[in-house]
């Protein structure tokens, strides 16, 4: 039997039986991972990635603004946008499920599970000889940069995310994809993660999908020569392509960002996962 291609009977009877198994080896994700400590590549000392509890959340900057406001002596200025440092905290309650404006990882996980559901019903529509592939984003889709992105109040500092992002420290799996993804695996599913991260982070990135629980994907497909100039969407519709053009037929792509889904060709499912944290064209 060809190694992709489960008949739909066949796929009916394995689901019923892996159900249990798959539930047992990767639970719901409803809270932050742990945060280990991180020793900066300048040498510091290690910093950890959890906020101080003293932070104001969003909401008591809200209060204390509405308060402000309603204060008859004060002579109001015009402010067209949102204060960035009350959004970086809006977006630290989000991630971090407190202050009441939601859960980024309850949503997250409620994503992927839709994503799984689809998933088993388009496996049971398969046709006789396909050969399908699940094509996954990495970072904020298959592994979490939480931790770095909350060491470094969820701005960017390039230095030190380079840095974070090929040590082991980065091998943090996002539990609703590492579900998807060991689900097609068990159907037989080819899987393929495209990636905008060069190439020269290969040996790392295929190490922390590793030891995050990613065990028998296809390809890693990663970024050299004039792809590193390409829009995101341009290179990665191209992989796509790639992998359409080797045979596979793309029953689902997943990502965080539009640019991992947008192009031509596109799977047969398109799932965007939640992502306030950052945006790639």
């Amino acid at each position: 039997m060809n190694a992709h291609f489960v008949k739909p009977l066949a796929a009916g009877v394995r689901f019923a039986a892996l159900t249990s198994l798959l539930a047992s080896i990767c639970v719901a994700q409803s809270t932050p991972p742990a945060c280990l400590a991180h020793k900066p590549a300048d040498g510091g000392g290690a910093v950890t990635a959890n906020r101080p509890p003293a932070r104001p959340t969003a909401q008591e900057i809200k209060a204390t603004a509405e308060a402000g406001a309603a204060d008859p002596s004060v002579l109001l200025a015009a402010e067209p946008l949102e204060n960035f440092g009350a959004e970086r905290y809006r977006i630290a309650d989000y991630a971090d499920c407190t202050g009441g404006g939601g859960c980024y990882w309850a949503d997250f996980d409620a994503q992927a599970t839709r994503a799984e559901a689809a998933l088993k019903v388009a496996l049971g529509q398969q046709k006789p000889g396909d050969r399908l592939a699940l094509v996954l984003d990495i970072d904020e889709t298959s592994l979490s940069s939480y931790c770095e992105m909350a060491r470094e109040d969820y701005g960017y500092v390039k230095p030190m995310f380079e840095s974070w992002i090929v040590s082991p420290e980065a091998s943090i799996p996002l539990l609703g994809t590492l579900r998807l993804f060991r689900t097609a695996r068990a159907a037989g599913v080819a899987v393929f993660f495209i990636t905008g991260r060069p190439e020269e982070q290969r040996a790392a990135t295929a190490a922390n999908l590793k030891s995050a629980g990613y065990e028998g994907w296809t390809d890693l497909r990663l970024r050299e020569g004039a792809e590193k100039a390409m829009s995101a969407t341009a290179y990665k519709s191209g992989e796509r392509q790639k992998i359409v053009d080797a045979g596979y037929r793309l029953i689902m792509n997943v990502g965080d960002q539009w640019s991992d889904l947008n192009g031509s060709p596109k799977a047969m499912i398109n799932v965007k996962l939640p992502n306030p944290f950052y945006y790639l064209p």
